[in-house]
């Protein structure tokens, strides 16, 4: 029967006592560059995370996310850049090694669970290679788990294994922890109960650097962002920032078979905010472009009662599709970075 001990006291860690003293970011990426042979993955990209902030990375498939997580976690070496985290250099250990340590953990995008080790099991393995770890039980019992610590690995549903990853990677209780893909195959009451337990280690202090395609997720859980296109950061800011930045304010789309009401909203609006829309039959359609919405939609309920008029305001997504579609903008000299 597989068993581990119970954890014991460890010597504190000396992380406090390595980082550099006065750095004020928890990760800085300066000029990285990432190549498979002749192929070049991310090209001299840069963004820093301050302590306590959770900075999300997004992008399309294949656009150098998982790639930037390796870089930075030390998996793989960079052509070219910098990388730092709490202040040193992720090389800068012996014989060219990294000092990672106890400074940083992660949950990779692809990984798998030793199927016959029970959740009590796995995060005691965990939890031994780090100095100072965070309590087994407590974290089984934050992550939902507490009726499965004693189940195998192996007879956990999809979104069970994906919370025990996310375990993983914060039984550490390390100062920056990055996320690839952390809430993928989890239903939307698991997910947001994920965003609780990242949450509150984020007001302990963790630090998250988090990769995900979900723009929800993004802009309810981080601070600021970059948006990675073809290897390239395009942009970065808070979430807010950039949709500001990348979208075109408001849409009012109007549905109605009253006769000549496109043409009142170009005489109203101007011709180049109305826009009719495609259709194939029912009930004509168009929409207007309006930095006021709220006065659009009185202006059409006034003219017209029974039309079905609607609001949409910009979103994460739009300006993620802004930004990364064959049409979309080139990277900004002004990002925050």
């Amino acid at each position: 029967m597989f068993r581990i001990e119970e954890q014991s006291e460890r010597p504190k860690s000396s992380i406090s006592e390595e980082t550099e003293e006065g750095a004020s970011h928890a990760l800085a990426v300066s000029g990285l560059t990432v190549r498979y042979g002749d192929f070049t993955a991310v090209k001299d990209v840069e963004f820093t995370v301050g302590r306590g902030e959770v900075f999300g990375l997004l992008g399309r498939n294949g656009a150098g996310k998982t790639s930037t997580i390796a870089a930075v976690t030390g998996l793989l070496r960079p052509a070219q850049g910098r990388v730092r985290v709490l202040g040193r250099d992720v090389e800068d250990g012996p014989r060219g090694g990294t000092w990672l340590g106890g400074a940083l953990s992660l949950q990779p995008q692809k990984t798998s669970l030793f199927p016959r080790l029970t959740v009590e099991e796995t995060l005691l393995m965990w939890a031994s290679l780090y100095p100072e770890p965070r309590p087994v039980p407590a974290l089984i019992e934050e992550l939902g788990l507490g009726q499965k610590a004693r189940t195998r690995a192996a007879k956990l549903s999809g979104g069970q294994q994906q919370r025990l990853l996310l375990a993983t990677a914060l039984v550490g209780n390390t100062p920056l922890v990055v996320l690839d893909e952390p809430t993928t195959g989890l239903d939307p009451h698991a997910r947001r109960d994920a965003w609780a337990v990242i949450n509150r280690a984020r007001s302990r202090g963790t630090t998250f650097l988090l990769s995900t395609h979900a723009m929800e997720e993004a802009e309810e859980m981080c601070d600021r962002l970059a948006i990675l296109h073809e290897g390239r950061l395009l942009t970065s800011g808070s979430p807010a920032r950039i949709v500001r930045d990348l979208t075109q304010g408001s849409t009012v789309t109007v549905r109605s078979n009253q006769e000549g009401l496109a043409v009142a909203a170009r005489g109203h609006f101007g011709a180049d905010a109305v826009h009719e829309r495609a259709g194939g039959g029912g009930t004509p359609r168009f929409s207007v472009a309006t930095e006021r919405p709220e006065r659009a939609v009185a202006w059409f309920e006034e003219r017209a009662p029974q039309a079905d008029v609607r609001v949409h305001r910009p979103t994460l997504e739009d300006a993620f599709l802004a930004a990364t579609g064959t049409e979309g903008p080139r990277a900004s000299e002004g990002s925050e970075q």
